[in-house]
Order: C-alpha cells, then structure tokens, then sequence
C-alpha cells in the first residue's frame, strides 16, 4: 500500500507569505496568534512582516522569543505556559529548525497541559505503527510554520528533537506536524555561505536516507530526484552569489521541504544521519547488493548523472566539496 503524509497546505513561492497569512482570517476565521521565535529573529525583524499582516487583519497577536539554539523542554515548558495565559487560536513559527521543534511541542503542551515530553518520546521503530496514542493536535489552535532558512526540512516533518540537561528526546509523530506551511524564500535570501553550504548538505543527507529507506515509495522517490535536480542545478551558482540569486535561494527551499517531505514518509533513523562525504562511501557499498545498486543507477538516470551510480558518486562528492 502507497501513502504519503504531509500539512494540509504548503505554499511554497517566492513572495507567498502576506497572500498565504491570509487564509487565516479570510478561510480559517482566526482570531488571536501565538508567534514563536528566537530572539535573534525578533530582534532582527524577523516576525515584523508577520505581525504587521496580523494587524491588518484585526488579528491580536503576542510573540514568544525565548528559544535557545539547543531547544530545552524548559523552553517547551515556558513556550506553552505562555500560550496557555494568551489562549490562541493559531500558533505561527517563524524561524530556523529549533524555532520549528519548538512550537510544534509547544503546541502540543498547550492542547494538553499534562503531557510529558519525555513519554511522548517514547522509543518506536516505524512511526506508522507507533503503540503509544499520541495527543490530539489542532484542537485549540492550528500550527502554521514560517521557516527563515532551508535544509533540515522542519516545517514539514513529524519529528522534534529536544533536550533536558544530558538527555536527548526524540518525538515522532504525525500530530506534531503542522497543518499550514509558508516557505517563502524572501525570509531567507539573506543566508550566508555557510548557512547555504550547512542547508544544502543537510538536504542532501535527508533525501539519499530518504531514498535509501526500506520504507522509499514512487511518491517519495518523486520528492528526492525534484529536490537533488535543484541542488545540482542551483547550488553551484547560489553558493557563490548569494543574495544576488534569487532564483537558486528559492529552489534550494524547495529542495529542502521535498527531501523533508520524503523523509518524513520513509523513517526516522539516527542513523541515517551520515555526512555528506559518507553517502559517496553508501553507494560505493550498495554496489555490493544488486538490488540497492539497481535503486541508484535509477536515481542517476532520473536527476541526468551520466555514469550511472559511478557519476552519482562523483557528483556527490563534487557537491561536498563545493560545500567544504
């Protein structure tokens, strides 16, 4: 059987946001918005564009901006308290990959204030077929996710990783996803070199696990071979012009929210979580099985390689090292 999960709407365009924010008052009839973000973001200006629709729209709103890089339960817990006394109706995450695990827990936190975090992590093998019953989402406020940067594709997942001191908790589930996505490549033109390099390798580790998951369907096969064609096709130029491409600013973010998607319906696996020089090393290593060899001579085909799994490898390693 073939399924694919992902939020109810992804706008995903250059310049989609103040179209998209919208909906929340014309189709979804909100009417007070929870803002999370980090303090570099609120302090930078980040969220202004956002708050300045919510005005407009007669949309009270207040902004939680106290979130660490290394997403803590207590920054969950002081996140969901805070909702809690505002009572919204939509939780809007603006920000990198912490900002996004955070307000997905802290939603989480606010429908069901005696929820613990650390149950809720409880160890699974296939999410699909998670034992424990997970919390009822989008009940109190639906979640929309604003990312200000491309590659780790948590806007669109199932999973949130937090810390409590030295232990580290993983989530996975489907209602920790949002129903609402806005990935608008104007909040992150403004990334640097490194920020484009860190955003591309992790992209591209999450589409070869994707695709090399025993989980991998056609419909997630779909997502990885669009998202490596833009990376091959963008990155090269975007890595090296910056805010002058905004051409390849907007297909790297869509590159990272398809190999989001497709990992978020394959598996979740720290394992999976190989540099980018290392999937060189995993295809070289499949050459040893005929079946998984067959799978990324497809994949060469399929993004254009020449060489087959050969020129996949080259091209893999041609992209690392542009990434350094």
């Amino acid at each position: 059987m073939l399924w694919l999960r992902v939020p109810e709407k992804v706008y995903i365009k250059k310049g989609c946001m103040p179209v998209a924010l919208r909906e929340l008052k014309e189709v979804m009839g909100k009417k007070k918005a929870f803002i999370v973000t980090d303090k570099e973001s609120y302090k930078g200006g980040r969220i202004a564009p956002v708050e300045k629709l919510l005005d407009e729209m007669n949309i009270q709103h207040t902004a939680f901006f106290d979130i660490d890089k290394d997403v803590s339960v207590c920054d969950i817990t002081a996140g969901a308290k805070a909702a809690g006394l505002f009572e919204p109706d939509v939780i809007i995450a603006v920000g990198g990959g912490n900002v996004m695990n955070a307000a997905k827990l802290i939603r989480v936190l606010y429908e069901v204030p005696g929820a613990d975090i650390a149950e809720l992590s409880a160890r699974f093998g296939d999410i699909r077929k998670r034992e424990d019953l997970f919390p009822k989402t989008n009940v109190k406020a639906s979640l929309v996710t604003v990312p200000t940067s491309s590659g780790t594709g948590e806007e669109v997942t199932p999973y949130v990783s937090v810390c409590d001191g030295d232990n580290k908790y993983v989530v996975a589930d489907y209602e920790v996803m949002p129903e609402f996505v806005v990935i608008d490549s104007d909040y992150m033109i403004s990334q640097t070199r490194e920020e484009i390099a860190r955003s591309a390798k992790t992209a591209l580790v999450h589409l070869f696990s994707a695709y090399s998951d025993e989980n991998a369907t056609e419909y997630t096969d779909g997502f990885v071979i669009k998202a490596f064609e833009n990376i091959i096709n963008y990155l090269p130029d975007y890595i090296n012009n910056g805010e002058d491409d905004p051409a390849g600013c907007e297909k790297l973010a869509q590159a990272s929210a398809m190999a989001g998607i497709a990992y978020a319906n394959t598996g979740y696996s720290a394992d999976n979580a190989v540099c980018v020089s290392g999937i060189a090393e995993m295809i070289e290593k499949s050459a040893e099985n005929e079946c998984a060899s067959a799978r990324f001579c497809e994949l060469a085909n399929a993004v254009g390689v020449s060489g087959e799994a050969s020129g996949l490898i080259s091209k893999i390693r041609e992209l690392s090292e542009l990434c350094g």
